[in-house]
């Protein structure tokens, strides 16, 4: 058997030698070897990918049953019991099976390129292998994160990538801002967490298990379906404090603010966070649990889809009005992780992380072709003082061009493919809310604001795209002098991912399901969705449940025309609104890359929402409990305890006078009180021995 261990193992290990080399090149004047350094950083995660092909062919040869069998082929060791008593018990195990085997691919794979172009972004760095430890560790927590085989396995991988996200976002730790900026993304996760906890707590009540084969066979058990119906309060109540968890990690609101600012950290983290790991966890996570979700309340998927589909508009007005070019992708992320959350909440689990599969690859090409701009730039982010690069930087254009055209969703882009399906799905799906006394499908509603908010998507996009590269230049003298071109290190995973960007969604492309007889045995157009014959032994019973396996009636064809005309028209719009750059504004007087509109940072308005929501009330009541206890009963008890103590202390010191009279008269007080106290206890004594003589007499 393969040794999966071996997976999260090695960027452990690799994240400890380069630690170790970290230690000792701050103790030495010379320092490590930066090749060695990056042999080992790259080398980690690169066997982790191969290891991981490795248990997705044995994974391949295992019995595969019916999609609805009641539990997936799976690669499922336990190491040791993590914890037991009386009926429950918990072991540290890891789960392979086929949603494993899709998210590990692309986590090691596409890791394993943004590690590779770290080595020529941060190679001039004084903590190059500090970072590259850290990315090691970012790496092994996200795969622990996705091999866990229990919620509790899971969270720690969950919190792991909170603390790596805390630690690369502050990397350059001596900027104010930059520090800010972690200790916002750790806080802010930590609030998430919580729900993420209480609802895993709740979870036992219902099922008795944290494992997640235990928790889909109850739930898919036919006898449990009295005992789902009596725990559904509290099955909701699982259900929403998780999502509650994953709104922090995948950045939805109300826990959005800290993904923009975590542009603080260098470029191959926004990369590394915004594309293949951290942020697509809560999405995995629903996705994992999609037997709870489907059992819940109609309304708790309902919540889902509309708190996705709110984040999607926000993040696509937001991008409109950034100025720094990672500040408009991060918010390109806020709403792309929307738009696989309104997938998720109509039960169209496959869809959603069918997206995840794809943003993975655009997104990671965007970021890493906007570092390459600021790399040759020297660290210049401001598209206002950009325009031109186009023949300056080719490989640097071709591949944000190739991000740029999959993410807006024109036709043969992976974008395409995976965005159409989310509008098919919502304009299908059942979203059904009791309201004044009717039954409403928000589903439909929402697949026209997701339409809106794909043209949103392709205004901001092709400004960045037109701003950048297409309009005049604007470049000062100083950035032209700086102009340097790509290295090798970061051009191979730029040329890598823009290709992938372009062909990714192949593994399913349902318009040529259509294309193909349908009816005709075998010529289903089953070769065209891989993708999702490969995840169904995971999740073909939760969308069951919903009906997200029957055929669907809103033609993919009308789907893809809605779709494609959204984004041309978005495209259009950006040019003739942008084409000649930021006019009547000059270089010298554009003072930063600060948002425009509703007073500069677009966070600002959660941000005062939390100030008034929860700063001032914590405050408030650290004020009032101050006043009360360190004040009141704290002072004032110190406060009594002193004056008592000098009262009887200058009362005693008075009455020690040294004069003989005073002296004769206390000494034969106290001789009198010893004597009438010792005359008292001899009372008390025979008339507590006669009452026991007394009640003895009783008793016998």
């Amino acid at each position: 058997m393969t040794p999966l261990w071996l997976i999260p193992v090695l960027p452990l290990l690799g994240a400890v030698v380069n630690g170790a080399l970290s230690l000792a090149g701050a103790r030495s004047t010379q320092g490590p070897s930066r090749g060695f350094i990056s042999l080992i950083a790259v080398a980690a995660p690169a066997l982790s990918f191969l290891f991981t092909i490795l248990a997705a062919v044995e994974l391949g040869g295992l019995p595969h049953g019916a999609a609805e069998a009641s539990i997936a082929p799976s690669l499922h060791p336990a190491y040791w019991t993590w914890f037991s008593t009386g009926a429950f018990h918990l072991s540290f195990s890891l789960l392979f099976d086929s949603l494993t085997s899709m998210m590990l691919l692309f986590v090691t794979g596409i890791g394993t390129l943004i590690t590779l172009y770290s080595v020529g972004y941060m190679w001039t760095d004084r903590g190059f292998a500090r970072f590259m430890a850290y990315l090691n560790l970012f790496m092994f927590s996200m795969i622990i994160l996705v091999l866990g085989g229990s919620l509790p396995v899971t969270f720690l991988g969950w919190e792991g990538v909170g603390l790596c996200s805390y630690l690369l976002i502050g990397f350059w730790h001596k900027t104010t801002e930059y520090n800010d900026a972690a200790r916002k993304a750790f806080i802010v996760n930590r609030i998430g967490d919580l729900g993420f906890l209480i609802g895993a707590f709740a979870l036992i009540s219902v099922c008795g298990s944290l494992d997640y084969r235990d928790i889909a066979m109850w739930f898919r058990n036919p006898g449990n379906e009295a005992a789902i119906a009596g725990a559904e309060g509290m099955i909701a109540l699982a259900a929403m404090l998780i999502f509650f968890g994953c709104t922090g990690k995948s950045a939805q609101i109300p826990l959005l603010t800290w993904l923009p600012d975590a542009m603080a950290g260098p470029t191959p983290v926004s990369a590394l966070i915004h594309a293949a790991t951290m942020v697509t966890s809560g999405v995995y996570l629903v996705a994992r649990l999609g037997d709870v979700y489907v059992h819940a309340p109609p309304w708790v998927l309902a919540t889902i889809m509309m708190v996705g589909c709110l984040t999607a508009v926000f993040g696509a007005v937001a991008g409109l009005f950034q100025n720094d070019i990672k500040k408009a992708l991060a918010y390109s992320t806020v709403s792309q992780l929307g738009f696989m959350f309104m997938a998720a909440g109509v039960a169209a689990f496959d869809v959603a992380l069918f997206h995840v599969f794809t943003h993975a690859f655009f997104k990671a090409t965007l970021f890493l072709g906007a570092g390459a701009v600021i790399h040759s730039l020297h660290h210049e982010q401001d598209m206002r003082r950009m325009g031109g690069l186009r023949k300056l930087l080719p490989l640097a254009h071709m591949s944000m061009a190739y991000g740029w055209f999959a993410i807006i969703g024109l036709p043969i882009g992976a974008g395409f493919m995976s965005k159409d399906l989310i509008l098919g799905r919502l304009a299908d799906g059942r979203a059904h809310v009791a309201m004044f006394g009717h039954d409403v499908n928000f589903a439909p509603i929402v697949c026209v604001v997701a339409i809106v908010t794909a043209l949103l998507t392709a205004v901001y996009m092709t400004r960045v795209m037109v701003l950048t590269f297409w309009s005049p230049s604007r470049l000062s003298d100083e950035a032209k002098s700086h102009l340097a071109p790509t290295p090798i290190t970061m051009a191979i995973p730029l040329v890598i991912l823009a290709f992938g960007s372009l062909i990714a969604g192949v593994v399913w492309f349902e318009l040529l399901d259509v294309i193909t007889a349908p009816g005709t045995e075998g010529q289903t157009g089953t070769r065209m969705n891989l993708f999702q014959h490969y995840l169904e032994p995971v999740l073909f019973n939760a969308q069951k449940v919903m009906g997200m396996n029957e055929p669907h009636g809103v033609s993919p064809w009308l789907i893809a025309g809605a779709g494609t005309a959204s984004a041309v028209v978005g495209l259009i719009i950006a040019i003739a609104v942008w084409r000649r750059g930021v006019t009547g504004v000059s270089v010298q007087s554009q003072p930063s890359s600060d948002p425009v509109g509703f007073g500069a940072a677009w966070t600002w308005s959660f941000d005062r929402v939390y100030h008034v929501a929860v700063v001032l009330p914590t405050r408030a009541i650290s004020l009032l409990l101050y006043w009360i206890v360190e004040q009141a009963l704290v002072g004032g008890l110190t406060y009594l305890v002193a004056e008592i103590t000098t009262f009887l202390g200058d009362g005693y010191a008075s009455a020690q006078r040294a004069r003989l009279r005073s002296s004769l008269v206390l000494s034969v007080a106290g001789a009198a009180a010893l004597l009438w106290i010792d005359q008292l206890a001899v009372a008390f004594n025979f008339l507590g021995a006669k009452l026991l003589h007394v009640v003895q007499l009783l008793i016998g």
